[in-house]
């Protein structure tokens, strides 16, 4: 009823899994953990499986013992489909005899790749074959993967769920270990929403990097990034890039460039006229010209 992957960057020290559905929150049926591992237990999937597979890897076992102990404590072992991978890059999957056609697996060197009731294996090898051949970080590899599935016909029902989820040591912007986590449910098209929220991620990472350099540069440097940000923000005049407006305006009458401050403050206005109230009580502050 599913098809997801797991996988590892070891250079870049991340996890993560991208998994797609016609059941409500198939996402629950995953977990990764930064530097440990990440595994997938779907078709009947058992979640207990999840806690268990990381209590298995402090034991230092290997992955085949670990699904040799799966089989020991679950009798119905044949209705489901797992998949592994250790944080050494290691990996292993397994499609129970009992799992609805079609449902198999692929698996190379730091992915596992499944699926179960999908149109046919045509969409695991699309994902396979798109994940090894995308350049990027780890989450542009597994959204990615996740797209030449739904590309290829994906899950024989339809659509309804789809997650994204990558973890690093100190990797999320607040410095959690949370670099990524989408959840899209109830959805006609919920992996291209998601594929929407990452670029819109990616806009606000390029400006957020923008804004770093801005605060250690000097005068000079930062009238060119702040060229470099307008530059980027030229078509994107949506609500959610309000703040970026309005924060180049005020750094620009900092440095005592009115004109251009003017017009981002006027920008803003045009992209959200009811901030008109918010602005006059800055400028009967002096706050804005």
């Amino acid at each position: 009823m599913t098809f997801s992957i797991v996988g590892i960057d070891k250079e870049n020290k991340e996890v993560g899994f991208a998994i797609a559905s016609c059941s409500w929150n198939a996402g629950l049926v995953c977990r990764a953990i930064a530097e440990k591992g990440v595994i997938a237990s779907q078709v009947q999937g058992k979640s207990t499986f999840l806690a268990v597979f990381f209590e298995q890897l402090e034991k230092n076992k290997t992955l085949s013992e670990i699904m040799d102990h799966f089989k020991e404590i679950d009798e119905n072992i044949e209705n489901r489909q797992i998949s592994l991978v250790n944080f050494e890059g290691d990996t292993f999957a397994f499609t129970g005899d009992k799992c609805s056609h079609w449902a198999g697996h692929k698996t190379s060197k730091d992915y596992a790749c499944q699926g179960n009731i999908l149109v046919g294996p045509e969409v695991i090898d699309k994902m396979t074959f798109a994940f090894e051949n995308t350049e990027g970080s780890l989450t542009d590899r597994l959204y990615s993967a996740l797209q030449a599935g739904d590309n290829a016909g994906g899950d024989a029902r339809g659509k309804q769920n789809a997650r994204v989820f990558v973890a690093k040591i100190g990797g999320g912007i607040t410095r959690s270990d949370i670099v990524i986590d989408i959840t899209i449910e109830y959805h006609d098209e919920p992996i291209k929403e998601i594929g929407r929220i990452l670029n819109i991620r990616k806009n606000l990472m390029t400006i957020w990097k923008l804004y770093s350099e801005f605060q250690k540069a000097d005068d000079e440097e930062k009238l060119v990034i702040l060229d470099k940000a307008g530059k980027f923000l030229e078509d994107k005049e949506e609500a959610r890039y309000l703040d970026i407006w309005t924060s180049i305006g005020y750094e620009y009458l900092e440095l005592g460039i009115e004109d251009k401050a003017i017009y981002y403050f006027k920008k803003a206005l045009e992209i959200s006229p009811r901030m008109v109230a918010s602005f006059e009580k800055s400028a009967e502050k002096n706050k804005l010209p």
